[in-house]
């Protein structure tokens, strides 16, 4: 099984711009989602893929933007994806070293992404 990250620039660009515009209504009316989504997500180093980062993205300590941020990386950084989760809003977000970073921020130069 992998993920269906975006092959075209074009196409994951739409997707954060359609991502971000959801998390703005979601945040005023998440209430007590919010916590859970920042709740400790058990990931292992189970994949072999490779993901590059598209537009820039940040690293998250738990897969949701309201969650604490770790790092920011530039266009072009290469990943090694460990898994891939969908969290409370039905979002896929991947586990890398550096933590857990929004699906539409990637796209997949090789190998599989397997779930958590």
């Amino acid at each position: 099984m992998h993920m269906g990250f975006h092959k075209k620039l074009a196409g994951a660009l739409g997707a954060t711009a359609l991502a971000m515009s959801g998390i703005a209504v979601n945040v005023a009316t998440a209430g007590t989602a919010a916590a859970a989504a920042c709740d400790h997500v058990s990931a292992s180093n189970i994949s072999n893929g490779v993901v590059v980062v598209v537009g820039g993205a940040t690293a998250y300590k738990e897969p949701a933007s309201e969650c604490t941020a770790v790092m920011s990386m530039a266009p072009g950084h290469d990943l090694n994806a460990w898994c891939f989760t969908v969290n409370s809003y039905g979002n896929q977000w991947v586990r890398v070293n550096e933590g857990w970073i929004y699906n539409g921020h990637l796209a997949l130069k090789s190998g599989t992404v397997k779930h958590c």
